[in-house]
């Protein structure tokens, strides 16, 4: 067996391990597998560079097609190169990362005429598009349709995804895994001496918020938040409104919001280790792997229902809160009591989330996707 995977970022620890278990699969049972990455990372995020294939030691057949910005490639080009792989690997079977590459529809139907099997890995649990309405939305609902019956299978990120899946007219039978997880192993492995650490000082407890500093990200109205809350917050992350946010800080005198910037991938279970909850409140949000990563050290989770991990890995009340919508008084209440209580239940959220945890191991992940691979190419 054949496996092709076209991913879009090879900046990206989460997926890198789970191709890393699949080519190990691949190996014993003597299947070939070929990762191609488009590019390392976005435009804004050049300065992450501790997943370049100089920094990290990727055990998996991977090729990269080129070191601009995702932002910055010309789609002509991606399907071009896809083209070309494709005739040259022969694959039985190809994984897609999403249907939002303007050459998937164009690189499906090459599939169907070659009898080569595909399957959609999907981590959106709601339609984007929606918001644009009218033409645009239309137009883009009957792309994504024509996609999703040409793909034979699908591999989701989880129960949101199931159900954004089910609303789009996929069958059960055709979702072959939905699983999501990271390099829990190495995350751990970066546990050092946290007063060493100058981002952790004194080991005083606060709140975290690890992630892109970008609009659905609804970082001001967390700051609002922190307004009226006694705690301090700790934002790591680097985007387009850091200066807007610094400003804001600045501006109203907001004493317990610290901006980090951008933090090395190996920096950060410090962070989360010495923090109280972490902090998830998008207004969209595919998944939320950060969450994953909080969970591993048994740490609790506010995160809104516009997340993917929502009421799936964070779960209201066992593993942490979720709210409907931060800028509801009502769940801003909900949050206050939740801190206030904190310290009594932190015991039982860390038991229950190293609990949880355990559900999205990599290995299962990865085996998983292997036998949706197996099983199509077998029909």
């Amino acid at each position: 067996m054949r496996i092709l995977i076209f991913h879009n970022l090879l900046w990206s620890q989460y997926k890198s391990v789970v191709f890393e278990k699949v080519a190990e699969i691949c190996v014993e049972n003597q299947d070939e597998l070929l990762v191609i990455e488009t590019t390392i990372t976005e435009a804004g995020r050049e300065d992450l560079v501790d997943f370049d294939l100089s920094t990290y030691p990727y055990k998996f057949p991977v090729k990269l097609l080129s070191t601009k910005p995702l932002q910055h490639i010309s789609p002509w080009k991606v399907g071009f190169e896809w083209f070309k792989i494709i005739l040259q690997f022969k694959p039985d079977v190809i994984n897609f990362t999403g249907y939002a590459e303007a050459a998937a529809l164009p690189t499906l139907l090459l599939c169907k005429l070659l009898g080569i099997k595909t399957i959609m890995t999907i981590e959106s649990v709601r339609n984007q598009s929606e918001k644009q309405g009218g033409i645009i939305h239309l137009s883009k609902s009957i792309i994504k349709s024509a996609i999703f019956k040409l793909t034979t299978g699908f591999f989701s990120y989880g129960i949101n995804s199931n159900q954004f899946l089910f609303r789009s007219g996929v069958a059960k039978k055709k979702i072959l895994s939905f699983l999501n997880s990271f390099d829990k192993i190495k995350f751990k492995q970066q546990l050092g001496n946290e007063i060493s650490n100058p981002l952790v000082p004194n080991n005083q407890p606060y709140l975290l918020y690890v992630g892109r500093l970008s609009e659905e990200k609804n970082l001001f109205e967390l700051l609002n938040l922190m307004k009226e809350l006694p705690y301090t917050l700790k934002m790591a992350g680097n985007g387009p409104l850091y200066d807007e946010l610094q400003e804001m800080i600045q501006s109203e005198q907001i004493a317990n919001v610290h901006l980090l910037g951008t933090v090395a991938w190996s920096e950060l279970a410090d962070l989360y280790k010495n923090a109280s909850s972490l902090v998830l409140v998008s207004t969209s949000e595919t998944w939320g792997m950060v969450a994953n990563e909080a969970q591993e050290l048994g740490k609790p989770v506010i995160c809104t229902e516009a997340c993917g991990c929502a009421n799936d890995l964070i779960i209201d009340g066992f593993t942490g809160l979720v709210i409907k919508r931060l800028d509801d008084s009502t769940e801003r209440e909900r949050i206050k009591h939740f801190l206030d209580k904190l310290p009594l239940n932190a015991a039982k959220y860390h038991e229950n989330s190293l609990r949880n945890s355990k559900i999205f191991e990599v290995d299962k992940l990865a085996s998983e996707m292997y036998q949706g691979f197996r099983k199509l190419t077998i029909n």
